[in-house]
C-alpha cells in the first residue's frame, strides 16, 4: 500500500481528492489529513507518509513552509503542490525543494492519476535503490568478516573498508551462533531466512554488528563492543531470536574482546571454543569465553587440528588425515575427561560437520556416524577412524572424476555469460559448490583467479572484435560486458600493453 496525507484547508478539496484516488487506484491509503500547514508537519511527522497532497495557501502556516520542514525530517516523502492560483514564483519555490509535481485546481481526474503515478514510480525505483544498496552492504559485511576469520588476501585495502563501516577504533568482539534444525534437509531459502532473523533483531537492540556468511549451520558475527556484559548480550540475543525461529534451536559462543580489529580471529577461535563447550552440557545454550576457559584450553589444540584434519581430508590425503586423527582424538579425550558419552557426542558432531564440509564443495555424501552401541574407547575410536578413511576414499574419487567436470560447467556457463556482470557466487551456485571452494579450485588448476579468468575470456573476445575496422570501440566494451569504455581501455592496455586503439592499428 501506498500511504497518503492530504492537506488542504477546505474539506471538500481534500474529500475530491480521496474520491479520486480511493475510486481508481487500489494500491492508495489514505492515513492523515491536516487542514493547516502546522497540523500538516504535526501528522507527516507522526504517520510518516509516502506521498503528501499539499495545498499552498492555507493559515498559520503556508504549505511550501510545511513542505520544507517535512523533508528537512523525511526527505523520502514525495509531495503533489495543489494551488488555485497558477503563479511561477510558487512553481520556482517548490522545485528548489526537489517537487516536481503541480497540481491546479480544480484538477481533472486525469492529471490527479498521472501525478499520483508518478511519484508511485518514483517510490518504487527508490525502494529497488535501496534494496539493491542493503544487499550490496550485506555481501561487503560477508566479505569482510570472511577476509578476518579466513586471513585471506585481496587486492582491496582492509583499513579503508574499516574506515568506510566507522570501525577502526573500536574494541570489539565475535560471536558465533549455531543453529540446530529438527528438519532433514535445510536448504539456502531457510538458511536465509535465520540470517534475516538474526540481522533484524540485532539491529532493533541497536547492537552494532557485522555479520559474516553462514558457515554450515554457523553464523559468525563482528560485534562493536560497547562496555556491555557479554553474558546478557549472550541472554539478550538468544531470547529475542530464538523466538521467531521454528523447528529450530540457537546456541551461541561468545569471544574475547579485542583491541584491535587486526586481533579478530582471535577472538573468533574463542567463540568456536565457548560454542564447542555449550555442546559438552545439555542444558547450556550459550558459553562467554573466559579466563578460566583459557586456562583449561592451555595445550589444548582441538579447533586447530579439527581444521588442519578437514584440511587434510578435503585434499585426499589419506597419511596425514590418519595421523591429525589420532592427534585430534587425544584432544577429545582430554576435553571429556575420558567420558565416553562425551567423546562419543564430540565424535558424532565431527562426522556432522565432515558431511556438511563435503557437501559445501559439492560432495553430496552423507558420512553421519551413530556410535552408541560401542562401549570401549578403544572401539569407538577405530570405528570412527575407519569411517574417515572412506571419506578420504570417496573425496578422492570425488577429486579425480568429479572435479574436473563441474570445473568444465562452471567454464561452459563463464563461455556463455561472460557478456553479463557475471560473479563468482553465480557461477558457483551454477555447479552446486561454495564461492570460496570454487575459487580456490580456479586458482589450483587454471592458476587465475575467477576475475582474472573472466576478463582473459573477455579480452579475448574483444582482440577478436577489434579486427572489424568498423566497430566502435563503445560498442566493443559493452559486447564483452564492460560499461565503461574508458575502463575497458585500461583493463585491456594493463594485460596487453597497448591501448585498444594501438592493438587494432597493429593488427591491421
Amino acid at each position: 500500500m501506498v500511504n497518503i496525507m492530504l492537506v488542504d484547508d477546505e474539506a471538500l478539496e481534500r474529500e475530491g481528492i480521496r474520491m479520486i484516488l480511493e475510486r481508481n487506484r487500489s494500491d492508495a491509503k489514505i492515513i492523515a489529513e491536516a487542514r493547516t500547514g502546522k497540523q500538516a508537519v504535526e501528522q507527516a511527522l507522526i504517520h510518516q507518509p509516502d506521498i503528501i497532497f499539499m495545498d499552498i495557501k492555507m493559515p498559520e502556516m503556508d504549505g511550501l513552509a510545511a513542505i520544507e520542514t517535512i523533508l528537512a525530517e523525511i526527505p523520502a516523502t514525495k509531495c503533489i503542490m495543489v494551488s488555485a492560483f497558477d503563479t511561477f514564483q510558487y512553481a520556482k519555490q517548490a522545485m528548489s525543494f526537489g517537487i516536481k509535481e503541480y497540481l491546479l485546481k480544480p484538477s481533472k481526474i486525469s492529471e490527479v492519476l498521472d501525478a499520483y503515478d508518478r511519484m508511485v514510480g518514483e517510490l518504487a525505483e527508490r525502494q529497488d535503490i535501496d534494496t539493491k544498496l542493503e544487499q550490496a552492504s550485506s555481501l561487503v559485511e560477508m566479505e569482510f568478516i570472511l577476509t578476518l576469520m579466513m586471513d585471506h588476501v585481496h587486492d582491496f585495502d582492509t583499513d579503508e573498508w574499516m574506515k568506510g563501516m566507522q570501525i577502526e577504533d573500536s574494541r570489539v568482539f565475535a560471536a558465533v551462533l549455531s543453529f540446530e534444525s529438527d528438519q532433514k534437509h535445510v536448504d539456502r531459502t531457510i538458511k536465509s531466512e535465520w540470517y534475516r532473523i538474526v540481522k533484524d533483531h540485532l539491529m532493533s537492540q541497536n547492537s552494532r554488528i557485522l555479520m559474516g556468511p553462514f558457515t554450515g549451520f554457523q553464523l559468525p558475527i563482528l560485534v562493536i563492543y560497547e562496555d556491555q556484559n557479554l553474558a546478557q548480550f549472550a541472554r539478550d540475543t538468544l531470547q529475542v531470536i530464538q523466538a521467531h525461529l521454528y523447528d529450530c534451536q540457537l546456541f551461541i559462543g561468545v569471544g574475547s574482546v579485542i583491541e584491535s580489529i587486526a586481533e579478530f580471529p582471535r577472538s573468533y577461535e574463542d567463540a568456536l571454543y565457548a560454542l564447542e563447550e555449550v555442546h559438552f552440557h545439555q542444558t547450556a545454550k550459550y558459553q562467554v569465553y573466559h579466563e578460566k576457559m583459557a586456562e583449561k584450553r592451555k595445550g589444548f589444540t582441538r579447533m586447530e587440528v579439527e581444521k588442519q584434519l578437514l584440511e587434510a581430508i578435503k585434499t585426499g590425503d589419506s597419511q596425514t588425515g590418519a595421523q591429525l586423527f589420532d592427534r585430534y582424538f587425544l584432544s577429545i579425550q582430554q576435553q571429556a575427561n575420558h567420558q565416553l558419552p562425551s567423546i562419543r557426542k564430540s565424535l558424532e558432531h565431527f562426522f556432522i560437520v565432515l558431511t556438511r564440509t563435503m557437501e559445501g564443495i559439492g560432495l553430496d555424501q552423507d558420512m553421519q556416524l551413530n556410535l552408541e552401541r560401542f562401549d570401549t574407547s578403544s572401539q569407538i575410536k577405530e570405528v570412527a577412524k575407519s569411517h574417515l578413511q572412506k571419506a578420504i576414499t570417496l573425496m578422492n574419487e570425488w577429486r579425480s572424476d568429479g572435479v574436473q567436470g563441474l570445473l568444465l560447467q562452471a567454464k561452459d556457463y563463464i563461455h556463455t555469460h561472460f557478456k553479463e556482470n557475471i560473479m563468482l557466487d553465480e557461477v558457483a551456485a551454477e555447479v552446486g559448490l561454495s564461492s570460496y571452494y570454487l575459487s580456490k579450485l580456479f586458482k589450483e588448476h587454471f592458476q587465475l583467479t575467477f576475475v582474472e579468468y573472466v576478463t582473459h575470456i573477455r579480452l579475448e573476445k574483444a582482440k577478436d572484435l577489434l579486427l572489424d575496422d568498423e566497430m566502435p570501440l563503445k560498442e566493443i566494451a559493452l559486447t564483452i560486458g564492460y560499461r565503461d569504455p574508458n575502463y575497458f581501455s585500461r583493463v585491456f592496455k594493463k594485460e596487453t600493453g597497448l591501448s585498444p586503439s594501438e592493438y587494432r592499428k597493429n593488427s591491421t
